[in-house]
């Protein structure tokens, strides 16, 4: 079995020149993949100063809000990003959260299914458009009537469809190249549950369910003492369900059978009493929906998903005891090196 690919998910450090700098210092370092999050920074302005700034690594966005923007603006900066990029460019969507489409853009982010369908059916059509030929798309939620001005560097890109439950799931294996998993993503999450739903709804549309790819992302905590990189894990889990619970991660542990600490920390959190949340988090939900621990426990982990994920994107989880600034990603690299021994 192959090894997953290894990812680093960028976004969220204190300045666009932290970032960029650490993108190449991550390709450096052999990480094989750039991904820009959709939270505080814009995906894909993010995405292009890391194109910019590095050569070889892959790039891409997990997730863009399908929800922010019409799926042929979503389109055409795809196809700048691949121009940019001479073919490095993935295109990561999902749908987004509460948090995003209610609290920040004051949207209603109805009926999901038949959007993302409609969605990629228009991004596939206008990224592959070539000059001067229409493209045509009439769907329930979206249409395009449109003619690009100049050949696209790839015929397609591939397009990643964040997915968690069982219907988005089926639905990513139907139309999407790849399903892109959250940041709490167990073997048995995986195998299980994710893959087989996939490819078996690929196989149902016609596809090749064999040419479906698995990315997921992780919560990396790595600590010389064991304990206080669990103890990270710990607190950014409870941290998912405040202020209110995080859909897409709720989902993932009651679909594994944690529905009881699920209902505490629903209730604890969004209180303010994340201590007391924090001392009921199941050891077995940091053991096998994060990567913590030592360096090597870490690269350990990773090895666990090999043949299930073809690639892991890595969040890293800051500790009290890394030094500051970029320093910090020096064990995360580490981990890079002995994973890729």
């Amino acid at each position: 079995m192959s090894r997953p690919a290894l990812g680093l998910l960028l976004g969220f450090e204190d300045s666009m020149a932290d970032f960029v700098e650490l993108a190449r210092q991550g390709e450096a370092a052999g990480m094989d993949s750039m991904y820009t999050v959709e939270a505080g920074r814009s995906a894909f302005v993010s995405a292009a100063a890391v194109i910019a700034a590095t050569e070889r690594v892959a790039v891409g966005t997990y997730i863009a809000n399908a929800y922010a923007r019409e799926p042929w603006l979503t389109a055409i900066a795809a196809r700048d990003l691949d121009e940019m990029s001479e073919g490095r460019f993935t295109l990561g969507l999902g749908t987004g959260n509460r948090h995003f489409n209610e609290w920040y853009m004051g949207i209603d982010d109805f009926r999901p299914l038949g959007k993302l369908r409609d969605y990629i059916g228009i991004v596939r059509s206008a990224v592959a458009g070539r000059a001067g030929e229409p493209v045509r798309y009439e769907g329930e939620h979206h249409r395009i009537r449109w003619r690009a001005s100049w050949e696209p560097t790839r015929p397609s890109i591939p397009v990643y469809l964040s997915a968690s439950g069982p219907k988005m799931v089926r639905l990513a294996g139907e139309v999407a190249d790849g399903v892109g998993v959250g940041v709490m993503s167990s073997v048995e999450f995986m195998r299980d549950i994710v893959r087989p739903a996939a490819r078996e709804a690929a196989g149902d549309a016609g596809r090749d369910p064999d040419e479906l790819d698995f990315p997921m992302g992780s919560f990396i905590s790595i600590n010389e003492d064991p304990e206080l990189a669990r103890k990270v894990t710990q607190a950014t889990i409870c941290g998912l369900f405040h202020p209110v619970p995080h859909p897409y991660y709720d989902s993932q542990l009651r679909q594994l059978g944690f529905d009881e600490f699920a209902d505490a920390a629903a209730h604890l959190a969004p209180q303010g009493q994340m201590r007391e949340a924090m001392d009921l988090v199941p050891d077995e939900v940091v053991d096998t929906m994060s990567i913590t621990g030592t360096p090597a426990q870490c690269a350990a982990r990773i090895a666990d998903y090999d043949g299930l994920a073809d690639e892991i994107i890595l969040y890293r989880l800051p500790q009290r005891t890394d030094p500051p600034g970029l320093a910090g990603y020096e064990s995360l690299f580490e981990v890079v090196s002995l994973a890729s021994a």
